[in-house]
């Protein structure tokens, strides 16, 4: 063992240059970390959310499904679309300030609106199993919201409104989407359900009427009665 007095000096000044460094490096490395995604970050961290909500619909998780689907406009809806405007441009506008960092690239634009359409779509499917159908009903018009008739929106707004008994509006939706896709199996399912459904409703309704009509013959007839008793009554006595 070599004596202390022979061994390398390391001064004081060294090893604080070497904290600053390295505190330097760790402060350079937090930055680099708080330095907000990219437009295309933010769209694959949607994506990934839309994956997540679909493993957990697949095992049949709904609630936790949607909580993934809802995180994907946590990452898309402040983004700016070419020709669109959004609420944060808008304010961004009136503060005289822009974000053209949000903007989203013209060969990312249908990427995106596909994967907000498939999202809205995939969220009233969990609706559908969940028996929230208002719910499902809002989040289909949402999936078609500035875009062409989108077969399976229409589909799954039907099967919402049947299951409310929104008989006329269940037609509407469902015979769209069997326009859209004619060989369509499920749509011939849910048609064939709706059709039984308004043969349902006439026969109650009739039921109804039945009833209805019934119970006012019947008033009358305990309204007539007493008087026709009272002439019967009247004229045996005139004939003794």
């Amino acid at each position: 063992l070599k004596p202390f007095w022979l061994k390398p000096f390391v001064s004081d000044s060294v090893c604080i240059g070497d904290s600053i460094r390295l505190a330097m490096a760790s402060s350079s490395a937090a930055t680099a970390e708080a330095s907000p995604p990219t437009v295309l970050e933010q769209v694959e961290q949607a994506e990934q959310y839309k994956q997540k909500g679909n493993g957990h619909f697949k095992e049949g998780d709904y609630r936790k499904a949607l909580g993934s689907y809802h995180r994907v406009f946590c990452f898309v809806n402040g983004l700016q679309v070419p020709g669109e405007g959004s609420e944060a441009a808008s304010y961004g506008q009136m503060m005289g300030k822009s974000s053209p960092g949000l903007q989203v690239p013209a060969e990312k634009v249908e990427d995106l609106r596909l994967l907000k359409q498939s999202t809205y779509l995939n969220m009233a499917a969990c609706y559908l199993k969940l028996d929230e159908y208002d719910k499902c009903i809002t989040t289909c018009t949402k999936a078609m919201s500035g875009s062409e008739p989108n077969s399976k929106a229409h589909f799954r707004r039907g099967q919402a409104h049947l299951a409310m008994r929104n008989l006329d509006e269940a037609k509407a939706d469902l015979e769209l989407a069997k326009q859209l896709v004619p060989e369509d199996a499920a749509c011939d399912k849910e048609l064939r359900k709706l059709k039984q459904a308004f043969k349902d409703h006439a026969a109650k309704e009739k039921q109804t009427f039945a009833k209805m009509f019934s119970s006012k013959d019947k008033d009358r007839l305990e309204e007539e009665l007493p008087v026709c008793i009272a002439v019967e009554g009247s004229l045996a006595a005139t004939a003794e």
